[in-house]
């Protein structure tokens, strides 16, 4: 269920320069009350919502709700909280607003007393369990309104310095999958170019909520060694709307037509970063200047009482030439161009009973690609289509369950110079989960996957186990363990080799203590990884682009232990909301072309995130600060040890802010922001020359930058939802 002013909120994307936004209302009736117990207390975080729609809100720091609905008629208005009796109310809705005073009993049976929540950081706005909101992803100094920059602030996550991906616990960028609706996204990131980390392709406001999972994750999900990061679509737009948007690199247009029981919404978006590359002093040469067009258009219908229909489709086509560093001769420069076509397609339907629910998608996604490495060209051309069916039973209070299949049909295609590689795959999978909760303080979560490749004529079959005890009023206590496999890297199966799955297994615990407006969690890990790819008899070089030209096979080995802290305070000082998360781990593989057993060179020991949000009233001015530390990563010395010579510490001061004025009927905001405040020369590695004498730095392609705009819009959003 989405909140009344949650899609508001999204208005604060244009701090980061995304958008600028014009709304316009009608054909809405607003309901509000209160929310307390037997004796009056006030209940904050209750869920308000109308039965068979997806209207509906959650009670604030007050017990209060509001939200606006299209429907009218006879309804039935819901009311529900941890440890109180779920309470029904029918209610007639007309032209009116309508006001209710709701008190609810404590209750003796609760199904939502204890959530199972090792290993999984939810971002939403609807779970008792979110450290994060949608709304945090877009005004995270430093992210850059990025969702896997958002997910690098929590812990368990890497910081990515000049590689492309999430590299969770241990595990490199192949092995964390994204997923939306439940399938898994072929190309969840910009076009790679060496030495550069890229953007996700996704925006957080096309999403009603983001789960992190950062291992042992559920057995409806398979193919990812490390993590899971998944993503839902939005359901209903609160109203109508027409969006214009002019920034420092982009113009749109956008908007959305709300009718009874079905939604259209779409967009164009031109990018040109021409006037940021004027301005910026800059470590890497463009001489293209990168420039693109994308839109989207989506569709949402309900279909009946109980069934709503969703369909996406984007579509992408990016341009850019820059001379960065050569991965093949250490030293050079080579000119690097890109030409990027992107389409996706998802749709779904989803229908929910008083005892069974079914849900099936399916998606679509096809992306060209037209590199040039120096006069070398070379092409990437994949595609990639998907289905997933589940149903759910819900037979008691105490037990659930969910079955289902998957099918992944996808092909690479990969030309450079007089090479020309590719390969085919059909996965197939069945699943089934369960959730048991003898009492009201235990829940227990077993599951099992199967999966079986066409490509490798291989099969798995993937046990997994959760469960959480609750330890006291806001605390509780949860465990997950299971066995995860994956297809090797695309390296592998586009130069022809079929080896067997790879496989790691994963342990973890956590407690977790959640006050109001409040949240502290500390979770332990080990992950022990066997059958990853070994390069036998191959000379270790460091050049991620290399061919591989010897033989392989599944003797790759490594392990990865660590600790996970988060704490995040929206209750102490008024106006002051800030998180801290903390990570530790200690980690080695013997994987790839790797010599002997060592820490790999995305790996930083320590990782350090502090991030701040402060509204001051007075001034009207919103201020974001964060503050990013990893130790030192290693790289690879060919007169030293294997991996043994380390970088110097990253650190990095993020800084946004926005004043807010009303100019007549018109809101407008002006904001800046600003990347690496102290302009610090942060290093991710070094390049050595053949002979070992010389070393060149691997720098980001910018150290500090600013971006800052304006934008006026006709709605005005109060400062709680800053």
């Amino acid at each position: 269920m989405g909140t009344g002013t949650e899609r508001k909120r999204l208005f604060l994307l244009i701090i980061l320069g995304l958008f600028a936004l014009t709304t316009f209302s009608f054909g809405q009736v607003k309901l509000s009350g209160v929310v307390t117990d037997e004796d009056g207390n006030k209940l904050i975080g209750a869920s308000v919502y109308l039965k068979n729609t997806l209207d509906g809100t959650s009670t604030d720091e007050q017990g209060t709700f509001e939200f606006s609905t299209s429907e009218s008629g006879s309804m039935v208005l819901v009311v529900s909280s941890i440890s109180f009796e779920t309470q029904e109310r029918e209610i007639e809705i007309g032209a009116s607003p309508l006001q209710f005073e709701i008190r609810l009993s404590e209750s003796t049976a609760v199904l939502g007393a204890v959530v199972v929540s090792a290993g999984t950081m939810e971002v939403n706005n609807e779970q008792e369990v979110a450290v994060l909101s949608t709304l945090d992803i877009l005004t995270t100094a430093g992210a850059g309104a990025d969702i896997a920059g958002a997910m690098r602030t929590l812990p368990g996550a890497q910081q990515a310095g000049g590689q492309t991906g999430l590299f969770v616990r241990g595990g490199d960028a192949s092995e964390a999958k994204f997923v939306i609706d439940g399938l898994a996204v072929q190309n969840p990131f910009q076009s790679e170019a060496p030495g550069v980390s890229q953007r996700s392709r996704f925006t957080p406001f096309q999403f009603k909520g983001v789960a992190f999972s950062s291992g042992g994750y559920s057995a409806r999900y398979g193919q990812a060694l490390s993590s899971i990061l998944e993503l839902n679509t939005l359901d209903f737009p609160e109203q109508t709307t027409i969006n214009l948007g002019l920034s420092f690199a982009n113009a749109s247009v956008s908007g959305s037509k709300l009718w009874d029981r079905s939604a259209l919404e779409g967009g164009v978006n031109y990018t040109n970063i021409g006037p940021f590359l004027k301005l910026a002093d800059l470590n890497y040469d463009f001489y293209k200047t990168p420039t693109g067009l994308d839109g989207n258009v989506r569709f949402v219908s309900r279909s009946g009482e109980n069934g709503l229909f969703k369909a996406m489709a984007l579509s992408s086509k990016v341009k850019s030439g820059v001379n960065l560093p050569d991965p093949f001769v250490p030293g050079n420069t080579i000119p690097f161009s890109s030409d990027n076509q992107n389409n996706y397609s998802n749709v779904s339907y989803r229908w929910i009973g008083d005892k069974w629910s079914l849900f099936t998608t399916a998606s679509g996604s096809f992306n060209k690609e037209e590199f040039g490495f120096g006069d070398i060209p070379s092409n990437n051309e994949d595609w990639r289509l998907n289905w997933r069916g589940e149903v759910s039973s819900f037979p008691s209070e105490t037990f659930r369950w969910i079955v289902g299949s998957e099918l992944q049909r996808y092909a690479f295609q990969r030309s450079y110079d007089i090479y020309n590689l590719g390969y085919d795959e059909t996965l197939t999978a069945l699943f089934w989960e369960g959730e048991w909760r003898p009492l009201n303080a235990i829940a227990v979560k077993p599951g099992i996957r199967f999966e079986n490749s066409h490509l490798l004529q291989r099969s798995s079959l993937a046990p997994r186990l959760s469960m959480a005890i609750r330890t006291g009023e806001q605390s509780q206590i949860s465990m997950a363990g299971g066995v995860f496999y994956q297809n090797p890297d695309d390296r592998y199966l586009l130069a022809g080799y079929q080896p067997d799955f790879m496989r790691s297994t994963h342990y973890l615990i956590n407690y977790q203590v959640t006050p109001p407006n409040q949240i502290f969690r500390i979770e332990g890990y080990h992950k022990s990884y066997d059958r990853l790819i070994r390069e036998k008899d191959e000379v270790y070089d460091p050049n991620p682009y290399r061919f591989v030209m010897g033989s392989i096979d599944n003797t790759g080995t490594g392990y990865a232990s660590g600790v996970d802290l988060f704490w995040r305070d929206r209750n102490s000082v008024k106006n002051l909301d800030y998180w801290i998360s903390y990570s530790f781990i200690d980690t080695e593989r013997d994987y790839a072309n790797f010599p002997r057993q060592a820490t790999p060179d995305f790996i930083a020991d320590h990782t350090l995130n502090l991030t701040s949000k402060y509204f001051i009233e007075k001034w009207r001015l919103n201020v974001n600060l964060s503050y990013a530390f990893a130790s030192g990563r290693p790289y690879y010395d060919p007169n030293e040890t294997f991996l043994s010579s380390k970088t110097k510490n990253y650190q990095n001061l993020a800084l946004t802010a926005a004043y807010l004025k009303t100019i007549g009927n018109w809101f407008a905001v002006f904001y800046i922001g600003i990347d690496n405040i102290t302009n610090r020369k942060n290093i991710f590695g070094y390049r050595y020359s053949p002979d070992g004498e010389s070393r060149y730095p691997i720098e980001p392609p910018i150290y500090r930058s600013v971006f800052f705009g304006f934008f006026m819009s006709l709605t005005e959003f109060s400062q709680d939802e800053l």
